[in-house]
């Protein structure tokens, strides 16, 4: 019996401009270049946000919802804390409320890359299989080259909409992007067999594989400050605490690097899916 497990980051964001001091954006007041002007973060924010972070790690999730409530009321401008009182609704089982959260912070910045996974999670334990499935297809479009969204939406068209065909597609891009992990290459093997394809990729997966190699457009220095109402992006001083959780029960912490070279933890909650009984988070 095949076991199917979703993965995501569980992500709680501080940001910094390029000198590493926090700042924000406030997009009504701009420049002469026309950009956002940098401000600096409120007083005892970072503080009142690291005291989040805390409990969260410490798996005192009702604590950590309230905390994050009360932050939502004073600074409810920062996608953040809207992203980790979602967190902390999801931990505690409220799904709905979770997905309110989540939705508050694609109305204050639809561009907020980590809230998409987060919300396609919810959004599968609630059975709203559509926006579980966009959810899924956004967080890929904002990070094309993190392996654990092909990986998630493989598992949605799998298990929860017998998309054999499409799964298999996105089994193999995860598999491209998440070597080290075994278990995807089983997936495909399988999967193929039962489709009636040949195992090996086929060509597309390579020019598309490659394609994600290709150099980007530089972003501008200005959009690089970021920390922002509209954007805490992860640049800068990003946190996260890492914990395995939901339909499955919970499991130990882990953590993995980032590109950012500050002391950064991914929280991947992750809960166990059966393909015949359809249990993925």
């Amino acid at each position: 019996m095949l076991i199917r497990f979703a993965s995501t980051l569980l992500i709680v964001l501080l940001s910094a401009c390029a000198s590493n001091k926090p700042a924000i954006q406030d997009s009504a007041e701009l420049g002469p270049d026309g950009q956002p002007l940098v401000q600096p973060l409120p007083e005892r924010f970072e503080d009142e946000y690291r005291n989040g972070l805390s409990l969260m790690e410490d798996q005192k999730f009702e604590d950590a919802r309230q905390h994050w409530a009360d932050m939502s009321v004073v600074y409810g401008q920062y996608p953040g804390v809207w992203t980790n009182l979602g967190l902390a609704y999801y931990q505690t089982g409220n799904y709905e409320e979770a997905a309110a959260s989540y939705e508050k912070v694609e109305e204050i910045d639809p561009t907020f890359c980590p809230v998409h996974a987060l919300s396609g999670i919810t959004y599968r334990e609630l059975g709203r299989f559509d926006d579980a499935q966009a959810s899924y297809y956004a967080a890929i479009d904002c990070e094309p080259d993190e392996g654990r969204h092909y990986y998630n939406l493989g598992i949605l068209l799998d298990l929860y909409r017998n998309d054999l065909e499409r799964a298999l597609e996105f089994y193999r891009k995860a598999r491209r992007l998440m070597p080290e992990d075994e278990k995807l290459n089983i997936w495909v093997i399988d999967l193929a067999r039962r489709v009636g394809v040949d195992e090996a990729d086929p060509e597309s997966i390579d020019e598309w594989y490659d394609s994600l190699k290709e150099p980007v457009q530089p972003v501008s220095e200005a959009s690089e400050a970021i920390g922002s109402p509209q954007s805490a992006a992860d640049v800068g001083v990003g946190e996260s605490v890492s914990q395995d959780g939901g339909a499955g029960g919970e499991g130990a912490v882990a953590t993995e690097s980032t590109e950012d070279s500050s002391d950064v933890s991914d929280d991947t909650p992750q809960s166990e899916g059966d393909r015949e009984s359809g249990g993925e988070i």
